[in-house]
């Protein structure tokens, strides 16, 4: 398929910058190297980058909280920092099994989903004449497409953000001789990463002098990550009412931050270049960026509360261990708060098809 695309943009390409009068056409021998002709050449361009491989790596969750004595005073909960991933989504199920309710999908299984990059790109070359058929070249290229969540991820957030709904409108009916009212919201936010920027060296060896003639590129740079980080947000509240009128609200919030590190990046390739005058030109390439790609995820869980007065609270123990709710002084299940976690870390080799085409100036 990418074959089949390079095929078409070059031939596309060449067919577009082929002057349509004869009288506009440059002969190969007003373009023959002779003295004084250009050594520089400043160009820009535009194009389209395929998506990289997804590193693989190793995905963790947080330690177990411990377990506490819910205010009945001989059931016991555990404390967690959200029911989204690990033990909180261990616990929440541990429950509704026991009570005969269909599980909630944590997030985190098999491991957490990770992004890839793709997209447009744009940049600006110099090149230097060296000697014979032989060109250095340095390009600054801005990758505007930064890592995304294809498809698949977003189902699979989808997903573990509808069970959540699903799970505590249940869990909420079956307690109810101790909430007679229930509201339960459930919002995913994923965020598309920053762009990336490449700085590069390339040596390229250009054949015969003719209007149209094929490059050969080789060489290095290095890439940097751009902007803000590639984000995936899950927040679900509910809001449960005592036969007392005490209202209780609590807040699961969860976030992950995906980090790439700078990368060495090698290059090759090759493309067409057709003369249209002696000081102007216009470019065809495809570029293959091979690069080790390093990428890590950091979770926040902050969960929350609203504190009322008079407040109260909500203790489901027909089963053991059990789920307490508050919003007195005693403390939920949901209690604990976590930032900067390495959820991930992932490394590997990624390969990557750069098209491009370029407006050559020459002097």
């Amino acid at each position: 398929m990418i074959g089949r695309v390079v095929c078409i943009g070059f031939v596309s390409a060449t067919a577009a910058l082929t002057p349509r009068a004869a009288g506009a056409q440059t002969s190969p021998q007003q373009l023959s190297p002779q003295q004084g002709a250009p050594r520089w050449e400043v160009s820009f361009h535009g194009g389209l980058v395929t998506r990289g491989s997804t590193p693989t790596g190793e995905s963790r969750t947080p330690f177990a909280g411990p377990t506490f004595l819910m205010a009945d005073g001989t059931t016991q909960s555990r404390a967690v920092m959200s029911w989204y991933f690990g033990d909180g989504t261990e616990l929440l199920n541990q429950v509704l099994s026991l009570r005969g309710i269909g599980s909630m999908r944590p997030l985190e299984l098999p491991g957490w989903p990770v992004p890839r990059q793709s997209g447009a790109e744009i940049g600006g070359r110099i090149a230097r004449h060296l000697t014979g058929r032989l060109w250095f070249e340095a390009s600054v290229d801005l990758g505007l497409g930064g890592p995304a969540f294809d498809d698949a991820t977003r189902e699979r957030v989808e997903a573990t953000r509808a069970s959540f709904g699903t799970a505590f409108t249940a869990l909420a009916a079956s307690g109810a001789s101790v909430i007679t009212a229930s509201t339960v919201t459930s919002a995913a936010s994923l965020t598309e990463g920053g762009g990336r920027l490449l700085v590069s060296g390339v040596f390229q060896y250009r054949g015969h002098e003719s209007p149209v003639r094929p490059v050969l590129l080789a060489g290095v740079g290095m890439a940097a990550t751009v902007g803000s980080p590639a984000t995936l947000t899950l927040t679900g509240t509910y809001r449960f009412t005592t036969p007392a009128q005490a209202v209780i609200e609590e807040t699961d919030t969860m976030r992950l931050r995906y980090d790439r590190s700078n990368s060495l990046v090698w290059v090759f390739g090759g493309g067409l270049m057709h003369d249209l005058t002696r000081s102007s030109a216009y470019r065809v390439e495809l570029r293959v960026l091979a690069s080790s790609t390093k990428l890590s995820a950091h979770l926040d869980a902050t969960p929350s509360r609203v504190i009322a007065s008079p407040g109260g609270v909500v203790v489901l123990n027909a089963t053991n261990p059990g789920l307490q709710f508050s919003s007195a002084a005693v403390v939920p299940s949901l209690q604990l708060s976590r930032t900067e976690f390495e959820a991930f870390t992932g490394e590997g080799r990624t390969f990557q098809m750069a098209l491009s085409a370029s407006y050559v100036r020459k002097f």
